[in-house]
């Protein structure tokens, strides 16, 4: 068993995703600092980017890095109809 309060923490953090048990997020954390750092760095790069850079679309709800997504900003669509999303999922 590893003694860091930095792994412990990464495990935590990693059980904040779905589905993601105790021994799913210390696999998790003990592969990517052992076998994938270069995996880990990508991951956090990725998870920063995104968490700076997208937002919701303002008219339905899609994530989106504009005010509007692509779909609502879209020239050709028709803007009679609006499909409101409750998640992005």
């Amino acid at each position: 068993m590893a003694d860091s309060r930095s792994v412990e923490q990464l495990q935590r953090a990693l059980q904040r995703l779905p589905g993601v048990g105790p021994k799913s997020a210390q696999r998790m954390a003990f592969h990517l600092l052992e076998r994938d750092r270069e995996g880990a760095f990508s991951i956090a790069e990725a998870i920063k980017s995104a968490l700076s850079r997208v937002n919701h679309c303002q008219r339905c709800n899609n994530f989106s890095e504009q005010v509007l997504c692509a779909i609502c900003a879209s020239a050709s669509r028709d803007a009679a109809i609006l499909c409101i999303t409750e998640t992005p999922a």
